[in-house]
């Protein structure tokens, strides 16, 4: 057995793509192992463009918190429909190995850490999100999750 359980934190970027197909790779060369996809969302920052959009004014009505709480759950059910049209074709070929979860973000690269840890992961794989303009430079999540975590972690250029 290489590798039980492989997170791969996934936010819809190139970076994100490349570690997904990779980590799929790793699974596929043991069928015990599982894939998680963690998708972090900033909730509060989608909400906040909605109600701007609407409002297109600083005057307008604020929501009741019953239209509040259903424009976060607009947003989720918006940001797992993206996640599942860039994903799906990938993790075809895992079937049941492999888990989705969606969190919303308040500190991305401990929230990776911590679930890798709570989900007893052997492996990390994720996108370097960062190189480019930059060679060598690493994104702040990625660097920091390399520093964090207690399991190994690949980052993948894209």
């Amino acid at each position: 057995m290489l590798y039980k359980t492989i997170v791969v934190p996934y936010d819809n970027s190139e970076s994100a793509h490349a570690a997904l197909i990779e980590a799929m790779k790793i699974a596929t060369l043991d069928s015990d192992s599982t894939v998680r996809i963690l998708h972090i969302v900033d909730t509060e920052q989608r909400v906040i463009d909605k109600l701007e959009a609407k409002s297109g004014t600083p005057d307008a009505p604020k929501p009741s918190s019953v239209a509040l709480r259903a424009l976060f759950d607009e947003v989720i059910h918006e940001a797992d429909a993206e996640l599942h049209e860039h994903i799906d074709p990938v993790i075809a070929v895992g079937g049941s190995r492999v888990g989705i979860d969606i969190v919303e973000e308040t500190l991305p690269g401990d929230q990776i850490v911590a679930y890798a840890k709570e989900h007893e992961a052997e492996l990390i794989v994720m996108g370097s999100r960062g190189l480019g303009a930059l060679r060598g430079i690493l994104g702040s999540v990625s660097s920091h999750v390399l520093r964090t975590a207690p399991m190994p972690v690949m980052i993948v250029k894209q």
